[in-house]
């Protein structure tokens, strides 16, 4: 009996406790609640003397006031009177205030669109398009805003060119130490024009990686970028045509064959055409016929393709895409040698990275997707595929730069134009000159 009115007494006790936390947390949230009103009700006080200094147009001792407000109160109008306190600033010609409230909301991210817009429009008129674009970026990022995104890419494609004097410059494959061409010799400059290697050689390879093969005195060589000796062909190669990771192709009595970047000969076949690929897979020529070997010299397709398109680089391959036709035209493989749509098209030109370059019957060229799906008409002269989110394109017989959406963001102005690489292009003048275009604001991309 004592141990039942034990458990009732419990009972009794817990359903108190209960009952008593329900009770204090219902004056708790009554309490919040009040303290809410009374805060509205002050701020909202505050912001009311504050319209009437606004209609005496007494802009300072407004915006004063809405800012006590703001930061002594924090209630459901605070947006709202944060947006008034905006256009206090604006109306008052309070510059400085008007653009920092802005950069505050955007970082918090309580901006609208607008604002995102007028903010990098303000930045762009002080010529500080170094500031807009980031602030384009988070607004682009934040809403689906046809305007942010024009402004964007009206301004994000900034360049400036580098001239020199050189006649023969060959794109690099993989960083910007150029083989260029002095009239007498090969040697290689950096992307800022100056010597990094001198001009010594007879011939003279892109670098892949940290070296490349040169011809001095008749004999090819396998250098690094200090110009050391690393290799020297002994088996009297005609010709080196390109050097791919530690391959080199190279020709002998017209054959080509695939080597090592030590001239060991890789393989006994012998080939009309080699052209190697920086993701290791090779395309190879016999008979007027193309397939697609892997890094091992094995063959993943048979001679199945008609043509091979190559991108500016010498390379088929452009990651794990490559441009291939049979005989209804052109399309894009996998690095399986699987054909990645049905679609043909009657010409196209090797992957850069992106969009790839196509051409309809009439030898108009335009851009297709993965899918096969022409996403820029057939409308240009000539054209190279995307890279860096732009591509080259030849328009009225010179050669300009157009974005995704086809504008043309970089004038037809050049005699030839370069696919970029890391934010850089090469570009020929109309004297026939080779200049370094660089993109001023790839590294906000």
């Amino acid at each position: 009996m004592a141990k039942k009115r034990s458990i009732v007494k419990r009972t009794k006790s817990r359903a108190c406790l209960a009952l008593t936390a329900l009770l204090a947390a219902g004056w708790m949230l009554a309490a919040y609640v009040a303290l809410a009103n009374d805060d509205m009700r002050e701020q909202d006080a505050m912001i009311a003397m504050a319209r009437g200094y606004v209609e005496d147009k007494l802009y300072i001792r407004a915006a004063n006031q809405y800012s006590e407000a703001l930061s002594s109160y924090e209630t459901e109008n605070n947006l709202k009177y944060e947006g008034e306190l905006l256009e206090i600033y604006r109306e008052g010609g309070m510059r400085e205030a008007y653009y920092g409230l802005m950069e505050e909301r955007i970082d918090a991210g309580r901006a609208a669109p607008e604002e995102y817009l007028e903010l990098a429009e303000a930045y762009i008129g002080e010529d500080s398009v170094k500031k807009a674009i980031p602030i384009l970026q988070q607004g682009m990022n934040s809403f689906q805003d046809e305007a942010l995104t024009a402004l964007y890419e009206s301004v994000c494609y900034g360049y400036g060119i580098l001239g020199t004097t050189f006649t023969q410059m060959r794109m690099p494959a993989s960083d910007w130490c150029i083989p260029a061409f002095d009239g007498a010799h090969w040697g290689y400059v950096g992307a800022n024009g100056r010597v990094i290697l001198d001009f010594l050689y007879e011939e003279a390879t892109c670098f892949a990686g940290n070296y490349a093969v040169v011809r001095l005195d008749g004999v090819y060589t396998l250098i690094d970028k200090n110009g050391y000796w690393n290799a020297v062909d002994k088996n009297g190669l005609d010709q080196v045509i390109s050097i791919s990771g530690r391959r080199i192709v190279g020709v002998k009595d017209g054959q080509y064959g695939i080597y090592s970047n030590t001239f060991d000969r890789l393989g006994d076949d012998a080939y009309d055409m080699v052209y190697l690929s920086d993701n290791g897979l090779i395309a190879v020529q016999k008979d007027g016929r193309w397939a697609i070997l892997d890094e091992n010299l094995q063959p993943i397709t048979d001679y199945r393709f008609a043509d091979v398109a190559v991108n500016s680089r010498g390379q088929v391959f452009s990651g794990n895409y490559a441009v291939v036709a049979d005989e209804e035209g052109y399309f894009l493989i996998d690095g399986k040698g699987e054909a990645w749509f049905d679609t043909r098209f009657a010409d196209a030109k090797g992957m850069e990275e992106g969009l790839f370059a196509v051409a309809d019957s009439s030898g108009r060229w335009g851009f297709a997707d993965e899918k096969g799906q022409l996403v820029i008409d057939c409308q240009y002269e000539d054209v190279l595929s995307f890279s860096n989110r732009l591509a080259a394109v030849k328009y009225a017989g010179k050669w300009g730069y157009i974005n995704c959406y086809n504008t043309m963001v970089i004038e037809a102005q050049f005699e030839q134009a370069f696919p970029f690489l890391a934010g850089k292009s090469l570009v020929v003048d109309d004297l026939d000159n080779y200049g370094i275009l660089e993109l001023k604001y790839y590294g906000l991309f």
